[in-house]
């Protein structure tokens, strides 16, 4: 029994007239009284909002009502400056007009609130912010960088020429370079002269060391003009993935596939181009605004301000994103066939907006999350705090609106998936749906060429504090690769390691956390880590934390790791995720031939077969990790030639199925198909 499942069943079988999250909060209370009178709120105010975005009738009163919640959180505000621009004809009415004015202008104004309403105007094009108004709003919130950033894009998109005093001051001042790089741009919307702005950057002007970024950028904003031909031209995010970072912050498999599917992508005749989009915010590295992963296939980095310890700031930021990918495709004259997005989160929902805008077709890999953390153990609804409540029917909601807009939808794994999809996502049965739909699964690059290294040298001159110790090198290694945080579940795998007596037959190696910047997540788990060795000092010397690497380092590191032949115990590699979707990192220790463990929950058991290939374990608390891993290795009587025989089928697994060759001409073959008809 799964309480959600049979919600979201009856929620489409009956054709309710309300929104998902509205059914939700009315059909499932919270675990206190006061969470549960606000519950009862949102639901009258969603339901407000719901009437007026539907009712061609709507009145500028209820306009003004609508706004009198912006600010009370950013998933309802979503609603509120959606509705205010669908109905953006009511802002010619005097009421609605003034109404918006006495708000930007409010000196009590919150930043998010101020953004908002900056958001409206410029998608509206109704610039009701001018004069001395406007300085006195901006020399408000210049110091916060969220409304800075606002501003600035609101004087850009209108234009407007008294400021360039301002822009100029600022430029020298000690802001973020994405900020900076909007002052280009409104300067150079003013009509500032191009040659005297690249003379000034020159001389620096007080920019500090990372100049040539500035340069770079008044270059990249010139753009130039495509050439055009009949082949497509595909526009894949990695908003959660950089493809040249792959396992440093964010970064990770998504970011892996992404590279080497483009590369395998632009080597067909039928495609003309793949350009990959990711946000940036951190310039330090000097990698420029458009690098070349391969022949046609770009990475474009686009400069959207962002604050790194925002969780919502997809939200928050979503009409932003959307304007900046539209920004650059106009200024590079491209005309796009697909899009396709992953994840669901607003920046793949504004893309899907900004592609229907522009014509295109949209493609939108689905998977069941958070569908499948909305209930707890026993299949009851689980209860969550408010915003964590809401934060996740976001989420769902975002899911059902791409499948909406798509033209195309692509479910990860092979086909026992898709039953477990259409109990997430009823409108998967529903009979004359509007997209094509294929379940296409991910894939690895099979021809990597080794670096050339020492092994252990090479892991300690990149480990943070912990290495293993020349005496323990010829003992076999368990290893892990992935971004450092609560989900990956490294703090549960060395306890794993520790609690058993794995750590007398294994080094543990964990490869993963950006040595320039680290996050919270990362910075708690390298503490945990500390704290345990310190705690068990006899475990000092057996365990490595190195810091994230290139994929293609990672994988010669994994290709050393394996040249060494253990006697008694094989060479392991252990996911302790509390899911995957896929896997792109097990799919690559799987060729590598390391006998393998994976989370039970998720796409994993797609591909791997308990016993067969590999091993699905229990990877929700560190018990029964470790139960299940010792009771594979030590207690289920296999030698280490059965051992053998597995890790040989696992790499047989990923030659057949899983080779980026084969994903890439599936994937094109998809893409295709929906240009047929036309």
């Amino acid at each position: 029994m799964n309480a959600f499942i049979e919600m979201r069943k009856v929620y489409f079988e009956n054709n309710q007239g309300v929104s998902f999250p509205e059914f939700y909060l009315k059909n499932h209370s919270f675990f206190n009284e006061e969470n549960d009178e606000y519950r009862l709120s949102l639901i009258n105010k969603m339901a407000s909002i719901r009437r007026c975005y539907t009712d061609e009738k709507i009145n500028e009163i209820q306009m003004v009502q609508a706004l009198d919640d912006l600010g009370e959180n950013v998933y309802l505000d979503r609603y509120i400056v959606d509705l205010v621009i669908k109905h953006k004809a009511l802002i010619n009415g005097n009421l609605l007009r003034k109404e918006l004015l006495d708000r930007l202008v409010d000196p009590i104004n919150t930043s998010r609130i101020l953004c908002h309403l900056l958001d409206i105007c410029i998608e509206c094009d109704v610039p009701l912010l001018t004069g001395e108004r406007l300085r006195q709003v901006f020399f408000q919130h210049e110091k916060d960088f969220d409304a800075l950033s606002m501003l600035l894009a609101y004087l850009t998109h209108f234009c407007i020429d008294d400021f360039t005093d301002v822009l100029l001051e600022h430029l020298g001042r000690d802001i973020p370079e994405n900020i900076k790089m909007q002052i280009i741009d409104g300067l150079l919307a003013c009509h500032f002269n191009k040659k005297d702005l690249k003379q000034m950057l020159e001389q620096k002007l007080s920019l500090g060391s990372n100049t040539n970024i500035y340069l770079d950028y008044l270059n990249f904003t010139e753009g130039e003009e495509v050439e055009h031909d009949a082949k497509i031209v595909l526009f894949q995010t990695a908003f959660f993935g950089n493809p040249e970072f792959s396992g440093k912050g964010i970064s990770g498999g998504l970011g892996t596939l992404l590279r080497t599917l483009g590369n395998q992508l632009v080597r067909h005749q039928e495609v003309s181009r793949v350009i990959t989009l990711t946000i940036n915010n951190n310039w330090q590295d000097g990698k420029p605004f458009m690098s070349y992963l391969a022949d046609h296939h770009w990475l474009i980095r686009l400069p959207v301000y962002m604050d790194n310890e925002d969780q919502q700031a997809f939200v928050t930021k979503e009409l932003m994103i959307k304007r900046s990918v539209a920004k650059f495709i106009k200024k590079w004259q491209i005309n796009p066939d697909v899009f396709h997005v992953r994840y669901l989160d607003n920046a793949s929902r504004t893309i899907g907006l900004l592609c229907k805008a522009l014509g295109a077709k949209l493609v939108f890999t689905l998977t069941p999350d958070p569908h499948r953390s909305m209930v707890d153990q026993a299949g009851e609804l689980a209860v969550f705090r408010i915003g964590e409540t809401l934060e996740r029917l976001n989420k769902i909601v975002v899911g059902d609106e791409l499948l909406t807009l798509a033209d195309g939808v692509v479910g990860i794994g092979a086909d026992d998936v898709i039953e477990e999809l259409e109990r997430y996502f009823p409108q998967l049965k529903q009979p004359n749906n509007p997209f094509a739909f294929q379940m296409i699964g991910e894939g690895i690059d099979i021809e990597t060429n080794p670096l050339n290294f020492e092994l252990w040298t090479f892991l300690r001159a990149h480990a943070f504090t912990h290495s293993i110790d020349r005496s323990h090198e010829s003992k076999p290694v368990i290893l892990n690769v992935g971004r450092l945080n609560r989900q990956k579940g490294q703090d549960r795998l060395i306890k794993v390691w520790g609690e058993s007596r794995l750590w007398k037959d294994f080094n543990l190696i964990i490869i993963g956390g950006n040595r320039e910047q680290l996050d919270d997540e990362a910075t708690k788990m390298m503490k945990s880590f500390d704290e345990y060795i310190k705690d068990n000092p006899h475990l000092k010397g057996r365990f490595a934390h190195v810091e994230a690497l290139p994929n293609h380092v990672i994988r010669s590191i994994e290709k050393k790791i394996m040249e060494r032949i253990p006697v008694d115990f094989p060479n392991v590699y252990i996911c302790s995720s509390l899911k995957e979707e896929f896997g792109i990192s097990i799919l690559e220790a799987l060729f590598e031939r390391f006998l393998v463990f994976g989370p039970i929950k998720g796409g994993v058991k797609t591909y791997l077969e308990n016993g067969v290939n590999g091993f699905l374990v229990d990877t929700s608390n560190w018990c029964n990790l470790l139960k299940d891993v010792e009771a594979t290795i030590y207690q289920s009587n296999r030698s280490i030639e059965d051992f053998k025989r597995i890790q040989y089928r696992g790499q047989l697994t990923v030659l057949e199925k899983f080779s980026i060759k084969e994903i890439a001409n599936e994937l094109l073959d998809f893409y295709l198909a929906l240009f047929k008809e036309e």
